[in-house]
């Protein structure tokens, strides 16, 4: 099913992006035009307009259910059946459209998680070894001593996990404060790391999962989780994961999202420092 979803949003948004541009030129040469083609124009540009919203906004997050989207292919439908209904432009409206972001909604996004034992809340974090930015060896029990986070986000490729280091780093003078170690860690390339730590100018550590060893430790290894046509990264990524740990190195809290698109809020982060509930 991984496999699957590999092919599925690089196609589907190239797909929209030609076909809205058919739309238009039908909308501008064909006055007046079926409704169905208005209907059309409404249902491609749904889910072009939230990836270039993710792209300029920075966001690190979604509703699980984007109502606006799913609102808007509906509409879309209703509207398509009110002329003469020409079969391109319902294949574009019921195809691309509803099919499309229903599918992206509630499958694609869906990271389809088993349960882990291995990150529970109380106990002890298993031993594992990364790599810094030149590729130097590092174990995590170097982290020991100090209160740990540590986010293993999947790479520079995807603009949610750019957005959440962003809101980390944000907050990273009081976590300092707090004497929290900040560790971020990708199995991407060492240049894609190094790339991404020159944009911060928080002393976070970023760090690489060669193989993704850490992470099939850890039990978030995610296979053919890279979609394809995103050049450079691989086929095999991580699950987007959140762990924090005492320091002795037990498990405090651990967010194991199972949708891509919904993060936890770092105020999260801070209310568990400061005594407040931790989840598993």
């Amino acid at each position: 099913m991984h496999s699957l979803k590999r092919y599925f949003v690089v196609p589907y948004l190239l797909a929209c992006m030609l076909s809205s541009a058919h739309v238009l030129w039908v909308l501008v040469a064909q006055q007046p035009a079926d409704p169905a083609w208005y209907g059309a124009a409404l249902a491609l540009w749904p889910m072009l307009g939230f990836m270039i919203y993710l792209g300029v906004f920075s966001r690190a997050r979604t509703s699980a259910l984007m109502p606006w989207q799913l609102g808007a292919v509906a509409l879309a439908a209703v509207i398509s059946l009110l002329g003469e209904r020409p079969a391109l432009a319902m294949i574009y409206v019921w195809l691309l459209g509803v099919v499309g972001v229903v599918a992206y909604v509630f499958w694609y996004s869906r990271l389809g998680r088993d349960p882990n034992r291995v990150l529970v809340r109380g106990e002890k974090l298993p031993a594992f070894e990364l790599e810094d930015m030149e590729g130097n060896a590092i174990s995590s029990s170097k982290f020991l001593g100090r209160k740990l986070l540590l986010l293993f986000y999947r790479g520079n490729w995807c603009p949610l996990c750019v957005a959440q280091i962003k809101e980390i780093a944000g907050q990273y003078r009081e976590l300092e404060q707090l004497g929290v170690t900040v560790v971020m860690v990708s199995p991407q390339p060492h240049k894609k790391t190094r790339e991404l730590a020159q944009k911060f100018d928080a002393p976070m550590q970023f760090c690489v999962d060669r193989n993704a060893r850490a992470a099939k430790t850890l039990d978030i290894f995610h296979r053919n989780g890279i979609a394809a046509g995103v050049g450079g990264y691989g086929a095999d990524t991580v699950l987007p994961t959140v762990i924090m740990t005492d320091e002795e190195g037990r498990i405090l809290y651990c967010d194991l999202t199972d949708n891509y698109r919904v993060r936890p809020e770092p105020a999260e982060f801070l209310a568990v420092l400061n005594g407040g509930a931790a989840n598993a």
